[in-house]
């Protein structure tokens, strides 16, 4: 199987688990769990599994150069704390689809970045799919009822998560260019974990989290995080980042599905042909890296 393959099934994984999980965290937040805390419980575990995980797999997978150390710091605290918190404070404030709608504005940011920083050609094909994804995304919102929703905070929130995770997409492709994607992950997750303990460093009130709370953090820590992103770096790998994020826009059909199914949201006409302009335009970018290939042109 070509790398481009394996990249694009990798991030429709990704896109997967990570709409599954989206329900789970709305879960947590009407059992009155904090985003804060969710987030930093979240990017802990995670880190202790991965770290756990590689020590008995290749222990050698957690040496990293010490001049990597910052960059590392960077792409952990800069980009995966605040884009996880600012996606899961968007969801407790307004609702799921409307927090994943925002964070996939991020192809179009990471289209902006290629084009004017890294002279990459953007084409009618891949234009196209930008637009159909959006609108897709835009289409799923509406009908769920995210207009209604709407506040402020939530928009800047959301809109931050965009952000953060065009940051980390396209900053973190150096390091799972020079390292495993274990390697990536786990000091990601830590430095991550790290910035939310300096900034929240005392636990929960003791008797606020259950023993099911705690199966829905171990949930999430491993099929909403660890898994996801483990996909998502193999898939940064081998794609362009505006390739990873319009593929990863298949979250938000992903998640209305689950939302209606586990939380009673709406699912109507606009939200099914908001999910059908989202394959279309998956599979627009998908024939796109074929053609290219074909070509004789290096699609990553």
């Amino acid at each position: 199987m070509r790398k481009e393959s394996v990249g694009f099934f990798a991030v429709i994984a990704a896109a997967f688990m990570w709409g599954v999980g989206g329900s789970v965290a709305k879960f947590l937040f009407n059992q009155a769990v904090s985003p804060f805390l969710l987030v930093k419980i979240r990017l802990t575990l995670s880190c202790l599994l991965l770290v756990a995980g590689i020590a008995l797999y290749d222990r050698h997978l957690l040496v990293i150069k010490r001049k990597d150390i910052p960059y590392f710091a960077v792409l952990g605290m800069g980009g995966m704390a605040l884009m996880q918190f600012s996606y899961f404070f968007t969801i407790s404030i307004t609702n799921v689809a409307t927090a994943v709608f925002l964070q996939y504005l991020s192809p179009v940011l990471m289209a902006a970045y290629a084009v004017i920083w890294e002279k990459e050609k953007f084409t009618l094909r891949r234009a196209g799919a930008v637009l159909l994804a959006m609108l897709g995304g835009l289409f799923i919102l509406l009908n769920a009822g995210g207009v209604a929703g709407l506040n402020l905070l939530g928009i800047i929130s959301g809109l931050g998560s965009a952000v953060f995770m065009a940051f980390s997409t396209i900053y973190g492709r150096r390091g799972v260019r020079n390292y495993h994607p274990l390697t990536a992950a786990a000091y990601s997750f830590g430095f991550g974990a790290l910035l939310w303990w300096m900034l929240l460093p005392s636990l929960w009130q003791p008797g606020s989290i259950t023993l099911e709370h705690w199966y829905m953090f171990w949930y999430v820590a491993i099929f909403s995080t660890v898994v996801p992103f483990l996909l998502y770096f193999i898939g940064m790998r081998f794609l362009p980042p505006t390739s990873v994020g319009i593929i990863a826009c298949l979250e938000p059909v992903i998640a209305a599905v689950v939302a209606y199914g586990a939380l009673d949201e709406k699912m109507g006409l606009f939200q099914m042909l908001g999910g059908v302009f989202v394959l279309l335009a998956v599979i627009i970018i998908q024939t796109e890296g074929k053609q290219q290939t074909k070509d004789g042109c290096d699609v990553a």
